[in-house]
Parts: structure tokens; C-alpha cells; sequence
């Protein structure tokens, strides 16, 4: 596996050796870097052909997705952020062109029914409350991204 770190920009990890090319380009905006840690790990454990761009913070995030060409298949936003939260991040994507193009998923402590019908009525197309443990995850998203087939 290789893994690249730049947390300035964006941690790029390549899950699969660099021969195969990924089938799934995947964003997660967190800014928790244990719980990026976490989503990383539970990713590889669901043996899905993937890349994983990882962002702290919202302008980081879309500054990455508004300059490329190729964009995710996935992008997976934490709702409770400092400066930009999830909510304001659903209302700028809503304003981009490509905005149909990446299935976000909501990734949240929060299992408040108002954030939930918030964030769907803003365009999420799923809400992921963190599991509490590490296999609820590995599931969770075994059964998210398989969606993607």
C-alpha cells in the first residue's frame, strides 16, 4: 500500500498496489484526523478498489474538487466543522456544475433527525452516523459503496 501525507493539502492513499487502477475515487472532509485514520483503515479492510483523498477543512476540499477534471465517485463530509460546516459545504456544492455527479454522504456523530432531513433537503444522498465500533463501519461502507458497482 502506498500512502502519501501532505495534511496542508490533502492525504492521498492508494489501497491497492499501483498496478491495478482504483475503481472508486473517494473524498472524506473530516476535520478530526483520528476519525480520517479510522474511515482509512475501515476502507482497506473492505478490500474495495479505492483512492482516498483525505481533507481537514471544507475550502481545502473544494478548492481540490473545483480543479480536477476527473472527480470523485464519493465524497463523504463530516456535518460539525469549525469555519465551514457541512451544511454551508451541501449549499456550495449545490452551486457547482458537477454537483450531480458525486454521491455525498453525510458522515456524523450527529443522529438528530433535523440534521438528517437538513442535510438530505440540501442534496446528501445517504447519512452515515459514526459507528461506535470499527466492523459497524467496515460494514457501513462495504454496503455504500457497493452501490457504486
Amino acid at each position: 500500500m502506498k500512502k502519501e501525507f501532505n495534511h496542508d493539502i490533502c492525504s492521498k492513499i492508494q489501497l491497492l498496489p499501483m498496478l491495478e487502477s482504483p475503481r472508486l475515487n473517494i473524498y472524506l472532509i473530516d476535520d478530526d484526523l483520528e476519525d480520517q485514520e479510522i474511515f482509512e483503515m475501515a476502507l482497506e479492510e473492505t478490500g474495495i478498489n479505492a483512492n482516498l483523498c483525505c481533507f481537514s477543512n471544507v475550502s481545502t476540499g473544494i478548492e481540490q474538487l473545483t480543479s480536477l477534471e476527473k472527480k470523485p465517485e464519493f465524497l463523504f463530509l463530516d456535518l460539525n466543522m469549525p469555519k465551514i460546516n457541512g451544511l454551508e459545504c451541501l449549499k456550495m456544492l449545490s452551486e457547482l456544475s458537477f454537483k450531480n455527479s458525486i454521491k455525498v454522504i453525510i458522515y456524523s456523530t450527529s443522529s438528530n433527525i433535523n440534521d438528517i432531513n437538513k442535510t438530505k433537503a440540501l442534496g446528501a444522498h445517504d447519512y452515515l452516523i459514526k459507528p461506535v465500533n470499527f466492523n459497524g463501519l467496515v460494514e457501513s461502507l462495504t454496503n455504500i459503496l457497493s452501490v457504486a458497482d
